[in-house]
């Protein structure tokens, strides 16, 4: 599940005004725009993203017809995808290939994400394309899920952001049921979270859809564990107790909220599911 990343290195403001110093094409536009471009940007990151308090520009009160209001904003969006050699082009590369990451921060899926989302979507803020604050390290299926949403249906922020918000913690737990030869699994937000941020996790993982695809992650995983607990049975081996114990330490130093260490910290602390594998009746074909 999500998890805590380090902002860019370079300043989000001195990139743009980078960018938009090297603007050869619609030099009006980009003249009469310039100030209120670097005033969104500025206000994205005091407000720390939070769409509740940023309004997307109107591109037509810069332009001197309807026409022209389209096509610049297909402009701004093009800032994204600069040629090599243009800025922000390095910014966005090293965003993407360099970013250190070894799960989703969006998820908590193993794997090294790829491609960046837009918080704050560019066909809605288009002035904010190239806001490099604007812009986390995502996987392909969490990005495909998400796609343009950013509040939710009451108006409320729908999604965590990874560089802002205070997520650097175990934020929800794993339920099981019986029987647990093959447990069904559940989530519950931790009791210790506060009511604001449990419910932007709970619409967090909503609009990522990430319990279905957990599951399916889930049925492969949980056959090693089964496995590990048989072989914790055999004289002069380590408890199961503790070898999860050492597995989960392992898994939060990738990430507090990665998806193996969401799994042992939840077998860990569910006394019943332990109790279980401990002494139960394992399946016989492991």
């Amino acid at each position: 599940m999500v998890s805590k990343v380090t902002p860019p290195e370079e300043d989000s403001i001195d990139v743009l005004r980078a960018i938009l110093k090297e603007r050869v094409r619609y030099k009006n536009f980009y003249k009469r725009i310039t100030k209120d471009l670097l005033a969104q940007a500025k206000m994205f990151k005091e407000n720390k993203g939070c769409p509740l308090e940023i309004a997307p520009l109107d591109i037509k009160k810069y332009t001197d017809t309807h026409e022209e209001a389209s096509a610049r904003k297909k402009s701004l969006i093009g800032l994204y995808t600069p040629k090599n050699g243009k800025l922000p082009f390095n910014q966005l590369e090293t965003m993407r290939k360099s970013n250190g990451l070894v799960v989703c921060p969006s998820c908590g899926e193993p794997g090294r994400p790829r491609t960046l989302d837009h918080y704050l979507p560019k066909d809605k803020f288009p002035e904010l394309s190239v806001v490099l604050l604007n812009l986390t390290p995502m996987c392909d299926w969490c990005q495909g899920e998400k796609l343009i949403d950013y509040v939710t249906k009451d108006g409320q922020k729908r999604y965590i952001h990874p560089y802002f918000d205070d997520v650097n913690k175990p934020l929800f737990r794993l339920t099981f049921a019986p029987p647990y030869s093959t447990p069904l699994i559940g989530l519950e937000i931790r009791e210790e979270i506060s009511d604001e941020l449990s419910s932007l996790i709970a619409s967090h993982l909503e609009g990522i859809d990430f319990l279905t695809r957990f599951k399916e992650y889930f049925k492969t995983w949980y056959i090693s564990v089964l496995r590990r607990a048989h072989a914790c049975r055999k004289p002069d081996t380590k408890s199961l107790q503790e070898t999860l114990a050492l597995f989960l330490e392992m898994e939060e130093e990738k990430s507090i909220n990665s998806w193996d260490a969401v799994l042992y910290r939840s077998i860990l602390e569910d006394d019943a599911l332990m109790n279980y594998l401990e002494t139960g009746k394992l399946p016989n074909n492991l």
